[in-house]
């Protein structure tokens, strides 16, 4: 008897170490078969709870040994959940719905395991709240993939319920993810969903992830690494500086340091691409497709913003006037003319 139960607390430690993983990241190397033998656990240690349930002798010693296990994991798994005698009763829903609610699940093994609940005969609560999360995510991962109406528009987030509503989902995706581990998995964590957004849908949602943190000052975790994706990154970042309003883009700048930083140095490299049109007398770059006028709207809008910001862009724009010569007529320096736009009273 006392190696049947050692052999049947071995497998109690294998199963919560399985329910440990399905709230991990580690999910995102599972194949079906991974999840079929999970799920084979699951039913065991149902059988398990109907038999030794009555049982008050080696129910005590289960419940004793799954304190001790629980406690071991959850030194490792921040967010692991304890699991009680009763929870072995459902570990099948259990364990399903540690997979449905972990946003590393593949996409396949999501279809596979709503799939067998849906086809399954059980009824009650244990259904109902995996019909939910289904639900919830489901319903999530639609309002990812839907058009951003009018988003090229938008200045204040409540102009676009729609954008600011798949921020909100696009926010709890990644601290969900987060949450299940370790810091020196974010970055590559924020890599993996935002390369699933098709451009330049993802550029709106980003900024609109940005706009809604209110402290200007200290970027919450989520901004910051938002930020250094696609800052990172010179497509990236100048996709979004081709995409994005230059009204928000200025709005970004009073925000944060470093996004002004890499943004008025893509400005720089605008202008320096810019050739006359002698045809039309201005200044165009055919490889930004940007006009003179475009370029001075990214300028003025930075020019409403703090006192250091317009002290800082004024010196940099004399640095690059001298630079190129130091020209005073018209026509002559790309510099010389956007200094003297900015400067007109």
């Amino acid at each position: 008897m006392a190696e049947k139960m050692k052999t049947l607390l071995d497998n109690l430690d294998q199963f919560l170490e399985v329910l440990a993983l399905s709230q991990s990241v580690h999910v995102e190397d599972w194949d079906i078969l991974h999840v079929q033998r999970a799920l084979e656990w699951g039913t065991y240690f149902q059988h398990v709870h109907h038999q030794y349930k009555a049982n008050k002798p080696l129910r005590n010693s289960i419940e004793a040994h799954l304190t001790r296990k629980n406690q071991e994991l959850s030194e490792y798994l921040k967010t692991y959940h304890h699991v009680t005698f009763d929870d072995l009763s459902k570990g099948r829903n259990l364990l399903s719905m540690c997979l449905l609610q972990n946003q590393a699940l593949p996409d396949p093994i999501f279809k596979y395991v709503t799939e067998l609940l849906r086809n399954s005969e059980s009824k009650g609560a244990e259904s109902t709240s995996v019909t939910h999360v289904i639900s919830q995510k489901v319903a999530s991962q639609l309002l990812l993939a839907l058009p951003i109406l009018a988003s090229e528009g938008f200045y204040e987030l409540s102009d676009n319920p729609i954008l600011m509503t798949q921020s909100n989902l696009l926010r709890k995706r990644l601290e969900g993810r987060f949450e299940v581990s370790e810091d020196n998995q974010k970055s590559s964590i924020v890599s993996d969903i935002l390369g699933q957004i098709s451009r330049p849908h993802v550029y709106h949602l980003l900024v609109a992830v940005l706009l809604s943190n209110k402290a200007s000052e200290h970027q919450d975790p989520i901004s910051d690494l938002l930020l250094d994706w696609v800052l990172s990154d010179e497509d990236l970042s100048g996709g979004l500086f081709m995409n994005v309003r230059c009204q928000v883009l200025a709005r970004l700048s009073f925000m944060s340091f470093k996004f002004r930083n890499i943004y008025l140095e893509y400005l720089v490299k605008m202008g320096s691409s810019m050739e006359p049109d002698l045809s039309c007398r201005k200044w165009v770059s055919d490889s930004f497709n940007l006009t003179f006028d475009g370029l001075m709207d990214h300028y003025k809008r930075l020019m409403e913003g703090p006192e250091d910001l317009k002290g800082s862009l004024i010196t940099k724009l004399r640095t690059l006037k001298n630079k190129d010569g130091n020209y005073e007529v018209p026509g002559v320096s790309i510099w010389t003319d956007v200094l003297a736009e900015i400067q007109k009273p």
